[in-house]
């Protein structure tokens, strides 16, 4: 849990020590300070949060809107940031959520974005109780799923929303010749 401290419109971008560490290793070198204007990833507009290094901001780069694509900064969309901007003051309280496994619904069909956990976290096996907790919530609309490709998606998540399966049909082929097990043991008795 933190706080917004500032709001700051037209914002420059201080690139921290990890992104130009990061530019250095390619042979680059990454500017001291991004001035406001279309080349800036924090857009038009941004909310400081208590947390060091941490903000809401708009951007330039639409497509991590959502995405773990920054480094732990949370983007919005520019008209979505100038919407809340001047609504949220300083000391308003935010509470960031890890949530890596979505769920949502689109025409009935569950769908599910899977996110690799943090470091030092773990999909585990209460992460996929959960899920599917979350998922049979829906149940009594008739629809069912495959375990075996949602244990598929949290082991390798892609970070993509994928539609879920149907469960598959059972196997309604059998062995005609077997009877059962009473049928078997009623003939070794004769």
């Amino acid at each position: 849990m933190t706080k917004t401290t500032m709001n700051i419109k037209n914002p420059a971008w201080y690139p921290p020590e990890s992104v130009q560490r990061e530019a250095r290793a390619r042979g680059e070198e990454a500017p001291s300070v991004v001035p406001p204007g279309p080349d800036n990833p924090l857009g038009d507009h941004a909310i400081i949060l208590g947390f060091d290094g941490y903000l809401i901001h708009g951007t330039n780069q639409p497509d991590g809107i959502g995405m773990r694509a920054s480094r732990g900064c949370i983007r919005m969309f520019p008209g979505d940031i100038e919407s809340i901007f001047d609504r949220v003051p300083a000391g308003t309280q935010v509470q960031i959520v890890n949530q890596p496994i979505k769920i949502g619904w689109y025409e009935g069909q569950p769908l599910i974005q899977a996110f690799s956990p943090l470091e030092g976290e773990g999909h585990s096996m209460s992460t996929l109780v959960e899920t599917v907790t979350r998922l049979n919530q829906r149940k009594a609309e008739g629809w069912s799923f495959d375990y075996e490709q949602l244990r598929g998606l949290l082991n390798d998540p892609s970070d993509r929303i994928v539609a879920l399966n149907p469960r598959p049909e059972p196997d309604k082929t059998h062995d005609t010749d077997y009877k059962g097990i009473y049928a078997e043991i009623a003939l070794r008795r004769l």
